[in-house]
Order: C-alpha cells, then structure tokens, then sequence
C-alpha cells in the first residue's frame, strides 16, 4: 500500500492546529476578553494593516531582485503573485501558495518554472538569516542569567524578582493587568529565552550551510550536477536525467551569487521585512495599552515565524495564536491581553492579505478552482 505522504502531513498538521486551538482556547476568560476588546483602541489597527501592506510589496521588491538575472519582471506582477500565493496559503492546505507563487510567474513570464521556484527558495533562505540575525542580536543583549537583572527606576515602590524587573527594565510589564498576575507565571522567563539562544545557534548553521550550498551550486554548477547525478544512481535512468535537468534549471535562478551588490541589497531588504513584521506587532500593542518594547515585538515575530514552520491547518489557526501568547507570557504580560493581541494580530495579518488576494486573483483572470490544482509543467 502506497503511502501518501501529502495526507499525512496535511492530518498531522490539522491535529497541530487543534491541539494548539485547545491549548489557547482553554484558558480564555470570554468575559474579559469581551472588556479588553470593547475598551481596544481601534485607531491602530488601520496603521498595523498599512505595514503589512508595506512589507509585502518590500517582499515583491526583494523577489524582483531575485528575478533579475533571470528577466525584468514588474514589482506589480510580483506583488500580485505574492498575494495570491499567500492568500492561498490561507486558505488551501499544505502551504500550495508556495508553489503558486512560482508557478503564475512561471506562466506569465514565460520562463521555467524550476526556475522561478528558485528564486522562492532563495527568498526563504534569506527570510530564515534575517531572522537569524534579528534574533541573534536580541538573545545577545537579553539576560541569560537572572542574576544579571536590575531594578529600574527610582520611581518603582514595587520589590520585584529579577524575572520581574528584567521584564519593566525592557519595557515589557503590561499596563492593563495587576503586578501579581506576573508572579504566578509557571516557566521562568529567562529559561525560555536561554533555550531560545540555543536553537538561535542551531538555526544559524542550518541557515550558513544552506546559503554555502547555494553558493557553491552557482559557482561549480558542471560539478555539482555531476556529484548530484553519482547520488540518484538508484533511480531509473529516464527519472534521473529529469531531476538533473531539473537542477540545472534550479542553478540557473540562483544567478544572483554573481552580483555582491544585489545579494548585499537582497540582505538588507530581507532585515527590512522583519522589522516590518516586528512594527505591526509593536502598533498594535497600543490597541490594548500593552507595554511591549520594540525588542519584545521582534522576539514574538522570531517565535511565530519558528512556529508555524510547522505543518498545520490552513491560516496557522491555533498555532498563530498560541504561539503569539506564549511569547507574551514571557515578557509578563497578563493572559487576557495576550490573547486580545493575538486575536487581533491574526485578524489583521491574514484577513486583509486574504481579500486583496482575492481581488488579485480575479485581476489575473483567475479562478479558486483553478489555483488549487495547479500544476507545475514547465512552461515553453
């Protein structure tokens, strides 16, 4: 019996996001939560939604520079595809807006789609050093020891833990919840961000082999695809031509090695998108009076990101949430307003991405039905 693994995953990823769902949904006070969003402050989320707007078209700007080697695509085409993509990556299950992405380029430019899907390769390879830098940078200035905190301010009345006062020195104590709700927290904080330092070094060298990978495939590509063809020495002879062909097409998309000042433009717009990230994080906190620093909001994008990597439902439902909330719960913010923020946050990241996808879609002359069973030929 031929397993696919296709529903496996897709299974696995719905029990994910339900477990998650149940993790987040368990501990919600629906009378509290009715308070913190009738009390919210609505006018922020207008200027959320505007960043994330902003840091996709960063994203058609970054992936027009991947292109260009390749051919001079339109950031608009770009955008579009972007949208859709992620749109449907909303919606449809196993990520398919990864692969839609590349594919409506593919089409509409006429070029291969191997290579087009290089190109999306290459933008999660820099999506994952952005994040590796970003964190790196934060774990480096965050206590690993709480013997290294500090009380601030002459003007706290308050003795506080050394949890406690790292949590008011870095901005991060919530505003709207009493001080004892951050004492009764079940995990020490500094023991999740010392775990965190840890995988931050695990995804360092992850991130360096691949980039080393991809340089190495554009710079001895005969090479490689020799040493790759020795490794499908198990395969059929007609399939293992096809998946060499396949590469050198891969290769082909990866041309940007050969010009330092895009790949160093590339890098910057790559940081750019993450701050971006972070900032909408940071906006909305404003919603519900949270305290949240800048650095708090770049630590809750780098764990997001790192969770919904995982296989789950379409949306990330439950894993967003839960993900959002735990990382909140790490810098003392109070439950109720951590699960508002993430509520909200959710909202705003995926239902306006989702509508103006839709309005794209039907700008291509597109149909649903037609991007959830897209193919990947090759086009001539």
């Amino acid at each position: 019996m031929k397993i696919d693994k296709k529903k496996i995953l897709f299974i696995v990823g719905i029990l994910i996001s339900i477990i998650c769902s149940w993790l987040f949904l368990r501990k919600i006070e629906w009378s509290t939560l009715g308070v913190a969003f009738r009390e919210a402050k609505y006018v922020y989320i207008l200027p959320a939604i505007i960043i994330v707007f902003v840091n996709y078209y960063f994203r058609a700007v970054r992936w027009a520079v991947l292109m260009s080697p390749i051919k001079k695509v339109s950031v608009l085409n770009l955008f579009s595809a972007n949208m859709i993509g992620f749109m449907a990556s909303n919606v449809l299950p196993a990520r398919l807006g990864e692969v839609i992405r590349p594919v409506i380029i593919a089409r509409k430019e006429k070029i291969k789609v191997s290579t087009s899907f290089a190109t999306v390769v290459m933008e999660r390879v820099f999506d994952i050093l952005g994040i590796i830098v970003i964190a790196s940078l934060l774990f480096y200035f965050l206590p690993a020891d709480p013997s290294q905190s500090k009380h601030v301010g002459a003007g706290s009345h308050i003795e506080t833990s050394a949890v406690d006062s790292k949590a008011m020195e870095y901005g991060w104590q919530d505003k709207t919840e009493p001080h004892s709700i951050m004492q009764q927290k079940e995990a020490d904080p500094l023991s999740v961000i010392h775990q965190l330092k840890k995988w931050s070094t695990i995804m360092a060298f992850f991130g360096i082999c691949a980039i080393m990978s991809l340089f190495l495939l554009s710079l001895y590509p005969k090479k490689a695809g020799a040493v790759f063809e020795k490794l499908l020495f198990v395969f059929p002879h007609h399939l293992r031509e096809k998946l060499v062909n396949l590469l050198h097409s891969f290769i082909s998309g990866l041309q940007v090695f050969d010009n330092k000042k895009q790949l160093m433009w590339i890098g910057i717009l790559s940081l750019i998108i993450w701050l971006l990230n972070a900032a909408s994080v940071y906006v909305l906190c404003f919603s519900f009076d949270i305290g949240l620093s800048f650095a708090g909001a770049c630590f809750v994008i780098i764990c997001v990101a790192l969770a919904i990597a995982l296989p789950q439902a379409p949306g990330f439902i439950g894993v967003f949430h839960i993900a959002t909330q735990k990382s909140l719960d790490v810098f003392g913010i109070g439950l109720s307003s951590a699960q508002s923020l993430a509520i909200l946050l959710w909202a705003v990241t995926f239902i306006p991405v989702t509508v103006v996808g839709l309005i794209f879609l039907w700008r291509e002359g597109l149909s649903f039905g037609e991007i959830s069973h897209i193919d990947e030929r090759t086009p001539e």
